[in-house]
């Protein structure tokens, strides 16, 4: 039974590796690059942004890839107090057959919700594209971070105006999620 668990686990992760693979940078990629490391941009966008995303990947039918030419995925954690489950698009890479994101806030005081979600409860369903799957999610060491960090600033240069913006307050809480099979 574990075995045809970890088949089935093997093949979503190579459909996944499918999909990525026909993300491609486009205008919208293009002026997000541009646009993210500015102030005036994240100002606004972190106040539209997390009412926008959750539609966005609803009326995609959960491929914001495709519009934002980004590898982006919608992370399903259980609320804290809620129990209730939280989707949230984010931005990932690949760091091997696992993913990593990283709730940066838009480089605000408070670490997201969906952080404190995953450090109460590490299981959560990932969802890239048609494929959900299971995932254990562990909170990046520091050598994790320095190797994982580089990829993410390559994937959304906000990502390091947001560690700029957050010297000497808080780190980004940045999670290493390992697929797990059923």
């Amino acid at each position: 039974m574990a075995a045809d668990g970890d088949q089935e686990l093997r093949a979503q992760l190579d459909r996944i590796a499918t999909f990525e693979a026909g993300i491609r940078p486009n205008v919208v990629n293009r002026a997000l690059q541009w646009l993210g490391p500015k102030k005036p941009f994240i100002a606004v966008y972190r106040r539209i942004g997390p009412k926008l995303d959750p539609w966005l990947t609803k009326v995609t039918g959960g491929d914001i890839n495709k519009l934002y030419g980004f590898p982006a995925c919608v992370l399903t954690t259980t609320g804290a107090r809620s129990g209730r489950p939280r989707p949230s698009p984010l931005f990932y890479v690949r760091d091997g057959d696992t993913f990593a994101v990283v709730g940066t806030n838009f480089g605000t005081e408070k670490h997201p919700a969906w952080t404190g979600n995953l450090l109460a409860t590490p299981r959560a369903e990932l969802t890239v594209g048609p494929e959900t799957i299971a995932v254990e999610a562990e909170l990046a060491d520091d050598a994790a971070f320095a190797r994982i960090w580089p990829k993410l600033a390559a994937v959304y240069p906000g990502y390091d105006t947001y560690l700029e913006r957050l010297e000497g307050t808080r780190t980004p809480r940045l999670f290493i999620l390992t697929p797990v099979g059923g």
